[in-house]
């Protein structure tokens, strides 16, 4: 487990510079560039309370999710970070090949660009964020405040969560090629079975609020609707959940990743 944090450490620098040529290769060619990580999660957001927040709204029975927008906004923003880079760490050691047949190259970084680059793209998108908050507190609504000073801790918490999860799928797909299609639908459960297009307090059956509470990536949807949307800091009870399931995470990713190294290499 530590093993591999330490080589990510050491090797510090050949991840910035793998990750930045990440998000130069991304955008090259494209005439809006960056701006893509800000349009895809808007149109995304603009979609989605359309669809849930009017269409499909069941009347006041959306409870403090008010406004919509903005309560979707603080849980699908991270919620993209995160698919984006599970999603795009699984294929990182195929699509990274010749790199990892070389010697010398630490073959865990390809999975944790997955997680960086991405979160790159979600700290671009957090001027448009605040943004909506500063609306939000203009209009009346009790959003954002001070809370906001908690949201680095969750994102810190979130990276190693992340991490795991990559590098589990990554060393995963390189020997069984169904789990990219595997974690694909898996994603899609779980953005479901996360409360990013509902509240927690408003499912009306407590057998589908355990099996979200089971979601290992409700803490975190939470504890960044806390701090953005509902102002407040997230409760002990929330940082504890986040740590153990970062923790957990971690652990379990390295262990897979670590028994698999020498057929990873092999294999790619």
């Amino acid at each position: 487990m530590t093993a591999i944090a330490l080589r990510a450490v050491r090797y510090r620098g050949l991840l910035a510079t793998l990750t930045q040529r990440e998000l130069k290769a991304r955008y090259r060619g494209s005439a809006l560039g960056f701006l893509w990580s800000l349009v895809n999660p808007l149109l995304l957001t603009a979609v989605y309370s359309v669809v849930f927040g009017w269409i499909l709204a069941p009347g006041k029975g959306r409870g403090s999710v008010e406004p919509y927008a903005l309560f979707l906004i603080s849980g699908l923003f991270p919620w993209l970070w995160a698919s984006t880079a599970i999603l795009e760490g699984t294929v990182s050691l195929s699509a990274s090949a010749g790199l990892i047949r070389k010697a010398v190259f630490p073959v865990e970084l390809p999975p944790l660009v997955a997680v960086f680059a991405n979160l790159a793209h979600f700290v671009f998108a957090l001027p448009v964020l605040a943004a909506a908050l500063v609306v939000g507190r203009v209009l009346g609504f009790s959003v954002g405040g001070w809370a906001v000073l908690w949201l680095p801790v969750v994102i810190l918490l979130q990276i190693p969560m992340l991490c795991g999860a990559a590098l589990a799928v990554s060393a995963l797909n390189v020997l069984f090629k169904d789990v990219r299609d595997i974690v694909n639908n898996m994603m899609t459960v779980l953005f479901f079975l996360a409360p990013i297009i509902y509240s927690l307090s408003s499912i009306p059956h407590p057998w589908v609020a355990r099996a979200v509470r089971l979601n290992p990536f409700t803490p975190f949807v939470q504890a960044y609707q806390a701090v953005l949307f509902h102002g407040v800091a997230p409760s002990v009870t929330l940082w504890l959940h986040m740590a153990v399931v970062s923790l957990l995470s971690w652990w379990i990713g390295s262990w897979i990743f670590e028994r698999l190294r020498d057929t990873l290499v092999e294999m790619s």
